[in-house]
């Protein structure tokens, strides 16, 4: 009887078993690594030598980086844009789409049709779109007499490309996520509501955002992580340029790490990244709890 008690007691750590060894190998493990390369000068010249520690010196080597603290601001400018749009346009989508509109089921399928892609194939596609030379865009533009604009060769333009880019890719998931959210809403309250007089903005004040607060805030949080660590979109439209312009803070990792060699200067830059991505949460969750 002992042991049966025993085996009921481990019962529950057995289930978890599964899901913490996928955590130690596929987050905490990776993680440590990272951690181990930042302290250490690792770069292709020296990767089959030994390893010398460093300490805290490829830290110190970024924040000396002016081009650094450029994909800092950069990355600023492309997550705010981004996260304000597709949480705004998919908010306002999905509340839309929630009243009681003939086919909005069938909208939504093809609203969420840029979600389903890759961000590789988006990016081709905007490139294709915005190209200073042969892009669609400028050719209508042409069209209607007027003057090609460097949607992806001005400094002051091309960042808000990526954002539309970014958005066109990203909105699809909020209006997905704040749906199933808008769906758990007891309709009784808004009937309820509607007999005590309350208009539909009332309502949406008063009951719907209230509600759809916890989803908002997880909404928000996916979102913004997702804009720092995206890196692709600005890799194949842009690779940066011109003059580190587009160039993010997730971009910057990977060139010094895999296009320069200086791995443990990358590692440092992803660690930093991991930083924000945490500070960004605790914000999110501190800010929309009051």
């Amino acid at each position: 009887m002992s042991n049966m008690a025993q085996i009921s007691k481990l019962q529950p750590y057995l289930f978890l078993a599964p899901s913490f060894a996928i955590l130690l190998v596929f987050l905490i493990f990776p993680l440590s690594w990272n951690i181990y390369i930042a302290l250490h000068d690792v770069s292709l010249t020296t990767i089959l030598k030994e390893w010398e520690y460093v300490g805290l010196e490829n830290f110190v080597t970024l924040f000396n980086d002016s081009n650094f603290y450029t994909s800092l601001k950069v990355t600023l400018m492309f997550v705010g844009g981004s996260v304000a749009l597709q949480f705004g346009v998919g908010m306002l989508m999905a509340i839309v789409l929630n009243q009681q509109i003939r086919g909005s089921g069938v909208y939504r399928a093809i609203l969420i049709i840029p979600w389903t892609i890759s961000a590789v194939i988006a990016a081709f596609s905007f490139k294709f779109i915005l190209d200073d030379n042969f892009g669609i865009l400028n050719y209508i533009l042409n069209q209607l007499g007027f003057e090609s604009v460097g949607w992806l060769s001005d400094p002051n333009i091309v960042i808000w490309s990526l954002v539309i880019a970014n958005m066109w890719y990203g909105t699809p998931f909020t209006l997905l996520f704040l749906t199933a959210g808008l769906l758990s809403i007891n309709p009784s309250l808004y009937e309820a509501a509607r007999i005590d007089g309350a208009s539909k903005m009332r309502s949406l004040f008063h009951i719907t955002l209230p509600l759809l607060k916890p989803f908002m805030i997880i909404n928000l949080i996916l979102i913004t992580m997702w804009s720092v660590n995206l890196f692709d979109i600005q890799l194949i439209m842009t690779g940066g340029g011109p003059l580190f312009s587009s160039t993010t803070a997730s971009l910057y990792m990977y060139r010094q790490a895999f296009e320069f060699g200086l791995l443990s200067k990358g590692a440092a830059a992803g660690i930093i990244l991991i930083l924000i991505n945490l500070t960004v949460a605790v914000v999110y969750v501190k800010f929309l709890r009051k």
